[in-house]
């Protein structure tokens, strides 16, 4: 009795892990969608686009967004953030005059997602330093 209890709870916790590896799975190939959308608005709203039709994106961003936070993803923004190479991954590296700048955070080009304890991917963000 006790093997059969113990192989249950094994294919119970088998499982469970299937289940939550399939949903990070699909938000992280989600994430980009989000991304892209987030780069629509920015370059409609550089356009000057059509106020409806730009409206109607945010709210699609928003809804994505919301489902997104619904099943446990965190955005972890990282402007004027200490960089942390385990939350953000440095494209560019800018020199700054003032010393409260250096090693900071100074341009996120995509955010950081987290979805219960595991970052689902890092910020890419350009870093301070000073001259």
């Amino acid at each position: 009795m006790r093997e059969l209890d113990a192989a249950k709870a094994r294919v119970q916790r088998e499982a469970k892990q299937l289940h939550l590896d399939t949903r990070r799975s699909l938000i992280v190939e989600l994430l980009p969608v989000l991304d892209n959308l987030d780069r629509t608005i920015l370059a409609a709203e550089d356009r000057g686009e059509a106020p409806v039709v730009l409206e109607g994106v945010r709210m699609i961003r928003a809804q994505l967004d919301g489902v997104l936070r619904g099943y446990g993803v965190e955005r972890v923004d990282a402007i004027d953030e200490p960089f942390d190479p385990v939350l953000h991954e440095a494209v560019s590296i800018v020199p700054v005059a003032v010393r409260a700048l250096d090693g900071l955070v100074i341009e996120q080009l995509e955010p950081a997602y987290r979805f219960g304890d595991t970052l689902l991917r890092p910020a890419k963000v350009v870093v301070g330093r000073l001259r």
